[in-house]
């Protein structure tokens, strides 16, 4: 019962981790083209551009050298979701 809960329980973490890392990569996206759309000078430059993926490598990069994660969530404003499959990723 433990063997299927605990196959049960990875398979659940890697549908996450895959879920993770669209969101991540469609969040580039977005950053990418409000890049290019702020370059062409058709957006104001006080546009605040924030990629989410750079967020998150940052957050996982502080765990990584010790800090806590919930320390590092709240200044750079890891949604609680975020703040859970990091938790997995570095664990």
């Amino acid at each position: 019962m433990l063997a299927i809960q605990n196959a049960q329980q990875r398979k659940r973490i890697r549908t996450i981790e895959a879920q993770l890392e669209i969101f991540v990569d469609s969040s580039i996206a977005v950053a990418q083209s409000v890049d290019r759309l702020l370059r062409q000078g058709k957006v104001s430059e006080e546009t605040n551009v924030s990629s989410r993926r750079w967020i998150l490598q940052e957050a996982k990069s502080r765990v990584q050298r010790g800090e806590s994660l919930l320390d590092v969530a709240a200044p750079l404003g890891l949604s609680q979701d975020e703040v859970r499959l990091l938790n997995a990723q570095v664990h």
